[in-house]
């Protein structure tokens, strides 16, 4: 500026045009479509520029809406612990991000939430010069005892409940948006768990980059590397990807779009719906989440097969840190050091389930450290030696060459946390009915039924 201030404003104009076009386009939550980690990079930078045009040039970015409502996307996103963001796409396990950037919006706009949630950071890391820059002693710390424990961001297609605001609360993450996003996984409508403090189901988060990372399907991006279904061990639609845009069919058709969403003190719903990724083989695949609170979910999977001539092979995949034990009573737990996650696959009502090898990342091969895998299908599949005309599973009448019958597939599993000495009582049954399928749950002399009906309404008794 001082010694060229006509050149300088060229680079000045390119820049705020820049930082502009991204505070637009995460203006209306503050969310972002490449994950939390990705999104603290880049709101940290446009924060930097922001706070440099302030005072170089007199202009105030910060009146911005994005600021207004920017620290909710990270803070519904980190961990209860705050050990760190949860870590789907390519975000890892390193921490929450920068104190200042919080420190900054706090004093930006007197932001008590951004203050408290700078402390919680700051705690955990060392102290910078940017937090003595933008630490303002004035602002009053607010924590979050009177914000709602579930948030919806619709524009980038998550939800995220929790059972309390303490560090060990039982945490959930269902996630939609779209593989044209960059930075995706194809990992549509999987979820995550924590409880305790500790990963109960977790994602494997990114592995190493490589020429090949983005363009093609490495193993922690392939579909069966996440928390939801395969069919026919393919992975999901793969478009073209770094689309920096919210509107989900932009960039092809291969995304999940969230719905249905509602809650309250007693439970919490969100439905995804991600035909579109599985179009080649699936008319339909609707994936519901219930969470009745404090510690009980109900995974609902509504799937109708396209026509074919074939038997189509499903998958549904839950993966974990921690080790899967088989309880040999139709149920399989996986135990931490202070609570446990109960798996009661319920629909299919004959199924049968595994456990594939571990999954090992390609940056963990020298440490061996790798994911678990539980994998649920139907009973029906790897019939040996019994001929299409007298199977139990019919894929084709053989007689009228009609078309495919039994085209609808349903997974229900009921996932329940609870501490480690704590013992599993809870009786699960199915519920088929002409209209709906769901599951009664009974615990302690306590019954809830969850009923799913075939025009995709949620009931909860």
């Amino acid at each position: 500026m001082e010694d060229d201030e006509d050149e300088a404003r060229k680079w000045i104009d390119v820049a705020k045009k820049t930082i502009i076009t991204m505070l637009d386009l995460a203006g209306e939550e503050g969310a972002g479509v490449e994950g939390p980690g990705y999104w603290g990079f880049c709101y940290r930078t446009v924060q930097e520029l922001t706070e440099a045009l302030k005072n170089t040039c007199d202009e105030n970015l910060y009146y911005h809406k994005f600021w207004e409502h920017c620290v909710d996307f990270p803070f519904y996103m980190s961990r209860p612990d705050k050990s760190g963001l949860i870590n789907f796409s390519d975000t890892g396990y390193s921490g929450l991000g920068s104190s200042y950037f919080f420190y900054a919006v706090a004093s930006a706009k007197n932001d008590g939430l951004a203050q408290w949630f700078g402390d919680c950071i700051f705690e955990r890391s060392s102290p910078s010069i940017w937090d003595l820059i933008y630490y303002n002693p004035d602002i009053k710390p607010t924590p979050p005892d009177n914000l709602p424990m579930d948030k919806f961001f619709k524009s980038v297609h998550l939800a995220s409940f929790r059972s309390s605001w303490e560090k060990d609360a039982v945490f959930f993450i269902f996630k939609g948006g779209s593989n044209a996003w960059s930075h995706c996984h194809l990992d549509l409508n999987s979820f995550f768990i924590d409880a305790y403090g500790e990963r109960f189901v977790v994602d494997p988060g990114p592995d190493q980059y490589s020429l090949h990372y983005f363009t093609s399907v490495e193993p922690a991006i392939s579909t069966s590397w996440h928390n939801t279904i395969v069919v026919d061990g393919a992975d999901q639609r793969q478009p073209p990807r770094y689309r920096m845009t919210f509107d989900l069919e932009e960039g092809g058709d291969a995304y999940s779009r969230l719905s249905n969403y509602d809650s309250n003190d007693k439970f919490a719903v969100i439905k995804g719906d991600a035909t579109t990724a599985y179009a080649d083989y699936l008319e339909k695949f609707h994936r519901y989440a219930v969470y009745l609170k404090p510690d009980c979910f109900v995974i609902y999977d509504d799937i109708r097969i396209k026509e074919t001539r074939t038997q189509r092979h499903f998958q549904w995949l839950l993966h974990s840190e921690l080790t899967f034990n088989d309880n040999g009573d139709g149920t399989v737990q996986i135990e931490g050091e202070k609570g446990k996650l109960v798996i009661h696959p319920v629909l299919p009502i004959e199924h049968n389930y595994k456990f594939p090898p571990m999954r090992v990342p390609i940056k963990n091969k020298s440490t061996g450290k790798g994911y678990n895998c539980f994998s649920l299908r139907p009973q029906w599949h790897h019939l040996w030696n019994v001929s299409p005309s007298c199977s139990p599973y019919p894929q084709w009448d053989h007689r009228s060459k009609s078309p495919l019958y039994g085209r609808d597939i349903r997974f229900l599993v009921v996932l329940s946390v609870m501490p480690c000495n704590e013992a599993y009582n809870r009786i699960i049954k199915p519920i088929i009915d002409k209209e709906f399928y769901g599951v009664e749950i009974t615990s302690d002399g306590k019954t809830n039924k969850v009923l799913f009906s075939l025009d995709g309404n949620v009931e909860i008794r």
